[in-house]
């Protein structure tokens, strides 16, 4: 292959037997066709993924500045999607208690599950955007808003199965408390349960797993990264839920007007 060429796969410039990109056969023998063939399950969702597993910052970050991976919006999607997959009937069975102690129509309850996975979107949209607008100020590094963008959706699709399996297994199988549980109430003997000890524990990972692979992608110190993150999760939680109270609100309000939702 000519100095000049192209990979096949990646469209990045390469050289020699092997893309230094992606990886790929760029020899032209009778057996090139199986780096051709092989190319889709290298940028598959699994093999990405437990390449990111093994070191999840530098492989996050690292994917993010490589102009030939171009599937992170595919890789954000697959991994809500296992996300879904196991969290989402956890949390549809305790949105509305099963006692008969909130007493609301089948239709309200719907509409109010809908609305809680709509809000957990809501919310990490409004993360994604204040935190773009704080790192962008406070960062020496001039990261374009579509650069950001791939490392959310990277950032996203690996932490959103972690989250996932955890809840699924510890409150779906054990009966546990997982770090959802975190947002109501609970009792001292609630903290100090072995679940809720592990539950702290990976919240904190994933945090700051977050927080690190916006210091490694903004260039900054981890002081002022940690500031900076802490202060988008912190502000993103009224906004997102003064918002969706609004939304719920007036979305019951003209529903139930309309007789598609009663009370």
């Amino acid at each position: 292959m000519s100095a000049d060429s192209a990979c096949r796969d990646c469209g990045a410039s390469a050289s020699g037997n092997f893309c230094s990109s992606c990886g790929a056969d760029l020899r032209e023998s009778a057996l090139g066709f199986l780096g051709r063939t092989a190319a889709p399950a290298r940028r598959s969702f699994p093999v990405v993924y437990l390449k990111m597993l093994r070191a999840p910052v530098r492989q996050t970050v690292g994917l993010a500045e490589d102009p030939s991976y171009r599937g992170h919006i595919s890789f954000a999607l697959a991994g809500i999607a296992l996300y879904c997959l196991l969290f989402v009937p956890i949390v549809m069975s305790v949105i509305v208690p099963p006692n008969g102690s909130v007493h609301v129509s089948e239709s309200m309850q719907t509409l109010m599950k809908v609305l809680s996975q709509v809000g957990i979107y809501v919310g990490m949209a409004i993360t994604f955007g204040l935190a773009y607008g704080l790192f962008r100020y406070f960062s020496g590094a001039r990261r374009s808003f579509a650069a950001y963008f791939k490392l959310y959706c990277l950032a996203m699709g690996f932490a959103a199965p972690i989250y996932g399996v955890y809840e699924f297994v510890v409150r779906g199988m054990l009966g546990g408390i997982g770090i959802s549980t975190f947002g109501g109430p609970m009792t001292e003997a609630d903290w100090m349960a072995p679940s809720a000890i592990t539950s702290l524990v990976l919240a904190v990972s994933l945090w700051a797993y977050f927080v690190a692979i916006h210091r490694r992608f903004w260039d900054m110190p981890v002081w002022k990264a940690t500031a900076l993150y802490l202060v988008a999760s912190f502000v993103s939680n009224p906004v997102g839920f003064w918002l969706m109270w609004y939304v719920g609100y007036y979305s019951a309000k003209g529903l139930t007007a309309a007789g598609i939702v009663t009370i």
